[in-house]
């Protein structure tokens, strides 16, 4: 079919997190770049820096009524052949295609549990929408096998109209070299790491009830945690804070915040196990990221993780802060089996390729179009 006009719609109520920005930032080059699309038009809202590309499009705010009109008037004079919207959100333009993207799981399986009231609401409210814009989409992304089985089973989309298209993650080799954290300077190789944003879908309660056991039976052992709370994640992160205390082991734990990309390759690259504790993942990306660096993974057994992870993790239920102990013990002192699976890791980490993303969505933008056509 001919080359494509694909309009990229950036429906955000505010900035971008961190993940999305990364997505963006590896996808829309080589987007932009292939034979396949003709012209790539990117919109975002007012104020709004997308990584990646330099002519981002905005549009003026609207009325309560119609508060995309500018964003409607400025696709008609473009004219896309397909509309792509990332953030599982939806404005119509007639009847040209359209295809939606859901990556994010907190909204639709664990809307309150452990958040303040209004991030609960602003979640349902999230849900909401996503679920609006999967049901009236030409096509709908799926970044994991159990994102696709949610809005296949719990919101009926058809599946015929739902692909599955993994995130990629960038090579070791093209990493910026790593930096040692100043908040890490005092540490010894063989730390416990996890990281993401703080908020209560993190399940940070395993890793410290974990680690009071984990400290007695390998002295000195840390674990460091990274990331920024938000506004809504900062009720948890105190609660975290108070729950370390309780337990005694607050010096066994450092809050090391936002960590950039060097000094977060420095973590992977020196840490004894990369914990994975979240309740709702779609798409778990820095613990890819970790696997890439050869991080030894113990995960929750909760999906979407084994997708990702295979046999390259060790697991553990959710909650079971025993079990996650006994793993971690296992780790710690079983070299030999954990430099297996770090192996096995990073191999299983280099197929999840941006290039490979890139291609797979443009195949779902010409699937759309091809639909409408």
């Amino acid at each position: 079919m001919p080359a494509l006009k694909v309009a990229l719609v950036n429906l955000t109520s505010g900035g971008l997190s961190g993940g999305y920005a990364k997505y963006l930032a590896a996808l829309l080059p080589l987007i932009d770049a292939d034979s396949r699309v003709a012209h790539l038009a990117v919109f975002a809202p007012p104020g709004v820096t997308v990584p990646g590309f330099e002519q981002v499009r905005t549009w003026a705010a609207g009325t309560l009524q119609d508060p995309h009109r500018d964003l409607r008037r400025q696709l008609a004079a473009i004219a896309p052949d397909v509309i792509f919207f990332p953030t599982a959100r939806l404005v119509r333009l007639g009847s040209t295609p359209t295809v939606v993207m859901v990556r994010n799981m907190e909204p639709l399986t664990v809307p309150f549990a452990g958040n303040p009231w209004k991030e609960g609401l602003r979640n349902v409210a999230r849900a909401i929408a996503a679920r609006a814009a999967c049901r009236r989409a030409s096509r709908v992304i799926a970044v994991s096998k159990h994102v696709e089985t949610f809005v296949k089973e719990r919101w009926r989309v058809p599946e015929d109209r739902i692909s599955v298209v993994y995130h990629g993650i960038a090579p070791v080799r093209e990493r910026p070299a790593s930096l040692i954290p100043s908040k890490l300077r005092q540490l010894r190789s063989g730390f416990l790491f996890t990281a993401g944003s703080i908020r209560a879908a993190r399940g940070l309660e395993d890793a410290i009830r974990a680690l009071p056991d984990v400290v007695r039976r390998n002295p000195g052992q840390t674990l460091v945690i990274a990331g920024h709370a938000d506004a809504s994640g900062r009720s948890y992160a105190t609660r975290m804070a108070k729950l370390a205390r309780s337990l005694g082991i607050e010096r066994a734990v450092t809050w090391a915040g936002q960590l950039t990309s060097a000094e977060m390759a420095w973590a992977y690259s020196r840490c004894g196990a990369f914990i994975v504790t979240s309740r709702a993942e779609a798409c778990p990306n820095v613990a890819l990221e970790a696997m890439s660096y050869g991080a030894r993974i113990v995960s929750t057994s909760q999906e979407p993780m084994p997708e990702f992870f295979g046999e390259a993790a060790a697991y553990y239920r959710p909650g079971d802060f025993g079990q996650l102990a006994v793993q971690l013990n296992a780790i710690l002192s079983g070299p030999a089996d954990a430099a297996k699976r770090a192996i096995a890791g990073a191999a299983r980490a280099a197929t999840f390729t941006w290039e490979r993303t890139a291609d797979n969505t443009i195949r779902e933008l010409q699937r759309a179009a091809e639909a409408h056509a």
